[in-house]
């Protein structure tokens, strides 16, 4: 057991963690970050003196660094703990979630916008005020320098060039574009160039179109937590443990209460140790927040029962396929993650975009393959699904019951993929079971224990002192990226962490 003296220990270090623990530590709080994963080898982290990094995985690292795990109800297969991905596997849906310092951050498209569900906050707790957490979002787009594309960008693709001038009412290039936090070249002599970002003057790359992506962006140009919200407050009031994998959460007894113990694994230097902290903030994703929860519950000394945990789970709507165009001129690995949104006819309530694939010409491919892939690009969907599908927990694993089929959403996406195909004449492969880096609920904001799991400040019913700051919480689907409604909901609860009930 430890004696080190924090006020709070945050578990996850994505935009839920990083947020509390940057607003936790400008207010003179002394935190502990537990992170599972490793720092990655970017140019901004070599930058803050972090000397201990793992590679992104391009290249030949794909077979090494791509997959941190894989998941199903009846199986968990660890496969690298530096590995960048986690798959889960369900009957009816599969999820993807990343780890590292800076979490989702690091493997992010860049997108950050406002919910499309403007009733994601409301009516959820007598007590929650939306405009609160919606005051935040544009704090949020400033701190990760969210740019709105445009046509004018100086980019090899774009949502533009690949609708050129459509007079199609059925799908063209929407006329808002969503932001996206990446530096994204405005003349073409920026391309690779190095600018000083932050405070701490921290370098960062433009982006040149040959990495940036879902693999990571080692030149920075794509904002990530890791370096906008850590880097100002690291070892100023922030202590960060990566490669430190959180087991159990419990309370702490006897003279050491109030407070929770929390049990981790050195994954580095090998040997578990304990800490007790006088609160808690849940970050770790959502779900292996709910896998601490569950685990927590389950255990004879352990957390106050929380009989909503597992309910209102939920996938997004998310739908992902490979758009082909075979007379690109330029192969799609020659791109930014995000190309731009179409609107199209009938659902225009959606985000329906394309991406391109920066950095899969690294791959240790033969050419004619390198070709082939050059010739695809990855559209999305984004919907809002019915949120009533269920999580459990047995044997010491994480099931669901959320079976896509029953989802209407997802085919009304599948519908306008296929007015996208028409008026492009391109082909689309989409995925039958969808996948999703964005699920979310199971611990939602609710006015009781029995609607939810969290009050309106994300303090756990029944267990003082313990709070939920990622995409668990949400009590309805945000209809698009979630990465913004996380951060702000994360400002939130770190301004009312230490406020009276």
């Amino acid at each position: 057991m430890t004696n080190e003296a924090f006020d709070v220990a945050v578990i996850g270090s994505g935009f839920g963690g990083a947020v509390v623990a940057n607003r936790l530590a400008l207010a003179g709080k002394r935190v502990l970050i537990l992170e599972r994963g490793p720092w990655r080898d970017s140019l901004p982290v070599r930058a803050m003196g972090i000397s201990r990094r793992s590679p992104y995985p391009y290249g030949w690292r794909l077979f090494t660094h791509a997959l941190h795990s894989l998941h199903g109800g009846r199986f968990s297969w660890r496969f690298n703990r530096k590995g960048m991905f986690e798959l889960g596997v369900f009957s009816g849906l599969y999820t993807l979630a990343a780890s590292g310092v800076g979490g989702g951050s690091t493997a992010y498209g860049g997108m950050l916008e406002p919910p499309r569900n403007a009733d994601l906050w409301r009516d959820r707790h007598p007590r929650l005020v939306p405009a609160d957490i919606e005051a935040y979002y544009e704090k949020i787009l400033a701190d990760m320098g969210g740019v709105r594309i445009s046509r004018e960008h100086p980019t090899p693709h774009s949502i533009w060039k690949s609708f050129p001038d459509t007079n199609d009412a059925r799908c063209r290039p929407a006329d808002v574009q969503p932001c996206f936090g990446t530096l994204i070249p405005t003349t073409p002599g920026q391309i690779g160039t190095t600018i000083q970002f932050g405070p701490q003057q921290l370098p960062r790359k433009y982006c040149a179109f040959d990495s940036d992506s879902f693999l990571g962006s080692p030149g920075g140009a794509k904002a990530s937590v890791d370096f906008v919200y850590l880097a100002p407050v690291l070892d100023k009031g922030v202590t960060v443990r990566d490669m430190c994998e959180v087991s159990s959460i419990k309370p702490a007894r006897g003279s050491q209460a109030p407070g929770y113990e929390l049990e981790y694994k050195d994954l580095s230097r090998g040997g578990r140790k304990r800490i007790v902290v006088p609160r808690v903030v849940l970050a770790a994703g959502t779900l292996n927040t709910l896998r601490l929860l569950f685990a927590g519950a389950r255990a004879g000394d352990g957390l106050a029962p929380m009989p909503a945990l597992g309910k209102k789970f939920f996938g997004n709507g998310d739908l992902v396929g490979v758009w082909v165009n075979p007379q690109t001129p330029t192969p799609s690995y020659h791109s930014a993650p995000g190309l731009g949104e179409l609107a199209v006819q009938g659902h225009e309530n959606k985000p329906i975009g394309l991406g391109g694939l920066p950095g899969i010409d690294a791959l240790p491919l033969p050419g004619f393959v390198k070709r082939w892939l050059g010739k695809m690009f990855y559209i999305y969907g984004m919907g809002i699904d019915s949120a009533t599908a269920t999580v459990s927990y047995v044997n010491g694993r994480l099931s669901s019951d959320y079976d896509y089929r029953r989802e209407p959403v997802y085919a009304e996406l599948r519908a306008a993929f296929g007015i996208v195909e028409q008026v492009s004449g391109r082909k689309i492969h989409a995925l039958n079971k969808p996948l999703t880096p964005h699920m979310a609920g199971g611990a939602r904001i609710g006015a009781s224990a029995q609607e939810g799991v969290v009050d309106h400040r994300g303090e756990v019913y029944g267990n003082p002192g313990l709070y939920v700051a990622d995409a668990a919480v949400f009590p309805a689907p945000p209809g698009g990226a979630p990465s913004l409604a996380i951060a702000a909901w994360a400002h939130h609860v770190a301004e009312r962490m230490f406020d009276n009930p």
